[in-house]
This record gives C-alpha cells, sequence and structure tokens, in this order.
C-alpha cells in the first residue's frame, strides 16, 4: 500500500513534467519564482511567530486562571480549530472589509480613511485567526499536566513567578513548540484559499497560488511542475524536521491533580493575564460570532444548488473519509509488522514518515498530473468527481494515521503473542484481536477527516463550476460576487456541519474502551 501511493504521486508529478508542450527552466521563472516565494517566507513566518506568542499567551492565561467565562472560552478555542479557511476569508471580509463591522465603528468615530485588508493584513488576521486558538488548546493539554508534587515543590521553595515560569512552564512549551512551530509555518506556507482571496493581486502569491494559476489560468504545466518541485523540496525538509521534533519525548507521565498555581496568587500577572484573554477574545470573538449573521438568511440560501452542493459535499466527504481511514489503517498495520512482528525499526519508521510527507505534496500539481493520466482513460469531465475524493482522502491520512497507529500497537503488544500461538492472521486478527480497541479511533478518524474534506476550499477550484460544486465552491462565489449575507448563511452551515463532525470525533477519541 505505501508503494502504491509512493507511486500514485510519482506518476502524477512525472506526468505533469512531461506533457507536451515548451518548457520554461528555471532560470526563465527566476524573478517571478524570488518573488512568490518571498513573500511565502515572509507570511508564513509572520503569522507563525504572531500565532504562537497569541497562542502561547492564552494558554499560559487560561492554565493560570479559573473564571465563570472559562468553559465558552475553551468553547470558542475549539470552535475557531474547525472552522475551514474558505469560512475565515469570509470572516475577515464581514469584520475588517469595507463594510465590515470595523469600517461601520470606525466610521462612527468619525475616521474616514479606509482600511484594506488585502496583502499581508488580511492574511495575517485569518492566519492567526485559523492558527493561535490551535495553538493554545494544544498547549493547554500538557501544562495542566505538569505533576502535582513539582507544583507543591515550587510552593515549598517559595518560587517567583519567572522561576516558575522557568522550571515548570518552560519545560513544556520547549518540548511542544518546536513541532507546533513546523506545523503552523507548514499550513501558512502552503496557504491557499486565504491568499487566494486576500492576497490582492500577482504579487501577493504564495506557490500554491502560483501553481493553480499556472494550471487554471495559464495552463502553463511546465511552469506548474518546477514550482511544485521546489514546493515539495522545501515542504519535505520542513516535514522532516517537523517529524524529528514531535517525537522529543514528553516532559511527564504521570497526571496533575486539582491544584492552584502557586504564580496564580501575583498581581502582575493577574492584570497580565486580563489583558491578554480581553485581547485574544476581542480578536477571535468578533470573527467566530460574524458567521452568526448568517442565521437569518439560511432560508433564503437553500434552493436547488444549495441542496446539489451539499449532498456532493457530503459524498465527497465520505469517500474521501474512507479512503483516508482505509490506507491508514493499511499503513499502520504494515508499520506495526516491520515494527514488532520483523523487528526492523528502520523500515517502520518509512511508514511512520510516509503519512507527514502527504502533508508536502503540492496537491494542485499532483491533481493535474493524475488528471492528464486519467484523462487518456476517462471522460474529461467526469475526472473531477473521481479526483475530489481521492486528493481529499489522501490530504487526511497524516490525521486519521495518526489516531489510528498507536492503537495497533498496543493490541499488538498485548494480544500478538496469543493471536500468533492460536493461527489468528489476516482479516481475522483485525476483526478478533485489532477492531474491538480500533472501534472508536476509526470513528473518531473517519469523522476528522469527513470534517476536513466537507470544509475543503482546495481541489474544488479546479474543477468547480455549474457541473460540480460543493459548498466551499458555492460561498466562494458569493464572496467573488460580494452576496455576503449569502456567503454568511452558508459559511454559517459549513461550520456547524464540520463543527458537528469535529465534536463527535472527539468525544470518540476520549471515549472509553
Amino acid at each position: 500500500m505505501a508503494f502504491a501511493i509512493v507511486a500514485l504521486v510519482v506518476g502524477g508529478f512525472l506526468a505533469l513534467a512531461t506533457v507536451g508542450g515548451e518548457k520554461p527552466t528555471l532560470l526563465s521563472i527566476g524573478p517571478y519564482l524570488w518573488r512568490i516565494l518571498a513573500f511565502s517566507i515572509i507570511q508564513a513566518a509572520l503569522s507563525t511567530i504572531l500565532s504562537l506568542v497569541l497562542g502561547t499567551a492564552l494558554a499560559l492565561a487560561l492554565a493560570r486562571r479559573r473564571f465563570p467565562a472559562r468553559d465558552m472560552i475553551l468553547a470558542l478555542l475549539g470552535t475557531t480549530m474547525v472552522i475551514p479557511t474558505i469560512v475565515a476569508v469570509f470572516a475577515v471580509f464581514a469584520v475588517y472589509g469595507r463594510s465590515g463591522w470595523m469600517a461601520d465603528m470606525v466610521s462612527l468615530l468619525g475616521w474616514k480613511d479606509s482600511f484594506s485588508i488585502f496583502g499581508y493584513p488580511g492574511i495575517l488576521i485569518a492566519h492567526i485567526f485559523l492558527n493561535a486558538p490551535f495553538v493554545a488548546r494544544i498547549l493547554l493539554d500538557p501544562l495542566n499536566f505538569v505533576p502535582a508534587e513539582h507544583w507543591r515543590l515550587a510552593s515549598a521553595f517559595g518560587f517567583t513567578p519567572a522561576q516558575i515560569f522557568r522550571h515548570l512552564d518552560w519545560p513544556v512549551l520547549h518540548a511542544e513548540l518546536p513541532g507546533l512551530a513546523g506545523l503552523v509555518f507548514l499550513l501558512c506556507f502552503k496557504s491557499f484559499a486565504i491568499v487566494l482571496a486576500l492576497g490582492g493581486g500577482p504579487s501577493r502569491s504564495t506557490l500554491e497560488v502560483a501553481i493553480y494559476e499556472a494550471l487554471k489560468i495559464d495552463l502553463d504545466f511546465g511552469r506548474a511542475a518546477w514550482l511544485s518541485l521546489i514546493q515539495l523540496v522545501i515542504c519535505l525538509t520542513l516535514t522532516g524536521l517537523l517529524t524529528w521534533a514531535l517525537k522529543r519525548p514528553p516532559t511527564s507521565h504521570t497526571v496533575r491533580g486539582l491544584i492552584r498555581r502557586p504564580d496564580a496568587r501575583d498581581g502582575r500577572l493577574i492584570i497580565l493575564d486580563t489583558v491578554v484573554l480581553v485581547a485574544g477574545t476581542l480578536f477571535i470573538a468578533p470573527l467566530a460570532l460574524s458567521l452568526l449573521s448568517g442565521l437569518s438568511h439560511i432560508a433564503n440560501v437553500i434552493d436547488a444548488d444549495f441542496l446539489q452542493a451539499f449532498i456532493t459535499s457530503i459524498v465527497i466527504a465520505v469517500v474521501a473519509a474512507a479512503i483516508a481511514c482505509i490506507l491508514a489503517l493499511a499503513l499502520a498495520s504494515a508499520a506495526r509488522r516491520w515494527r514488532i512482528v520483523l523487528r526492523s525499526p528502520r523500515i517502520a519508521a518509512f511508514y511512520d514518515f510516509l503519512p507527514n510527507t502527504l502533508l508536502a505534496v503540492p496537491p494542485f500539481a499532483l491533481t493535474a498530473g493524475l488528471f492528464l493520466m486519467a484523462r487518456r482513460l476517462a471522460d474529461p469531465s467526469s475526472i473531477g468527481i473521481v479526483l475530489l475524493p481521492l486528493m481529499n482522502g489522501l490530504a487526511a491520512i497524516p490525521f486519521a494515521y495518526r489516531s489510528l497507529a498507536p492503537r495497533l500497537l498496543t493490541t499488538e503488544e498485548r494480544y500478538g503473542r496469543v493471536a500468533a500461538s492460536l493461527g489468528i492472521t489476516g482479516l481475522k486478527k483485525l476483526t478478533i484481536m485489532d477492531w474491538p480497541l480500533l472501534k472508536r479511533p476509526f470513528g473518531a478518524a473517519f469523522a476528522l477527516a469527513m470534517a476536513l474534506s466537507f470544509g475543503d476550499f482546495g481541489i474544488i477550484a479546479l474543477f468547480g463550476g455549474q457541473e460540480l460544486i460543493t459548498l466551499p465552491y458555492l460561498l466562494f462565489e458569493n464572496l467573488g460576487a460580494y452576496r455576503l449575507d449569502e456567503a454568511s448563511a452558508i459559511g454559517l452551515f459549513i461550520v456547524l456541519v464540520a463543527f458537528l463532525l469535529a465534536y463527535v470525533s472527539g468525544r470518540l477519541s476520549h471515549a472509553g474502551d
């Protein structure tokens, strides 16, 4: 299965690189390449730094404080984590656009100068809105699991807030931040929908947008192949560093009891945490709440096109989730076999690394290559409906793999020798030994993969049209026509479905076996 995935990716890129026509050299796209590469790196670096700063500050403030609205803030952070990028684009328009909330507020104050969200401002706002809550939520769990005895020792020795941060908080942050920084940078570096809608022109393009423009607008497959190769090399390097960073050992294996942090009583930290929580809420809440404006317009958008787009999105999401979970299960089973049964950790590490490499693959280039291969075998007008769930499924494999692989290792360590002695192998081993412990994480992975596919505005940008339309594509069309009321209703519906799927995934992930 691993070699089939590798062959699919390699075959797609080779088809794109060898298609007929004049091939541009790297030098011929040099100035254009350096411009978009510089913008991709700068916006991703700024987005990562700002997201980490705000997310870390929010996590520390929430770890130190207990207050009535804390659960509401945690729910708000969880909601923003599942908002699709195209919906985040609408939220930025609704709050910071020329006819948005912010423009109305400043006009009441007599400020007539217009604020343009296109370019760096809009891109950074959208990326921080999506990634800072993600960083805060990920960091909050390990901060809350510092062992209780550490806090008792800190109280006994009279640690100052600076000493508490150095000896208790910083080890946790030091273990978690490298992996988070790499992941956030990779997501922002490959950003497509946000940059496409808020970039403001060709001078504000990432490599992902440039590949899309080369394929969709210019039909320049040679340039797309070069850009894809460059992005693949950069992202594979980042993915390798990310995989290494995520293998850092945890700071503790014990569970923290319900004990009050000694630094929670410090007056300066009370003021700092209050400022951070207020600033974070004022930044995140309007963008999240802007989606509620579509509540009164939902009835106006439910028509034949909306129902068609909804059914198409659901079907694609189900097929993509099935592809992701089946392939992830096959890879995890192979990794388990090589690691435990055949005692070959290096080959097992290849299977562990392969899902992460799919994060580095430029989806537009791979889709175009597969399209060029498939158009000789099938009707080109029907290829999109096949490639959409396939590409969304491949993109969701890393997330499904992280849910399934640890459980398969657990079942093999517990029951592997007994199953081998009884001659239980293959499908019987899966159903008898693995499935009882695997069914909940499999369901969680399936629901999460559906959520990721349902709200994705990526490959549909290549194939979307009258014959093939999804809800994210319908939302993008309404944004392009400045029909913000309809866009708000569609965005709210997408978020509700994605949040429901993410909620089911979370409940299954944390449910007892």
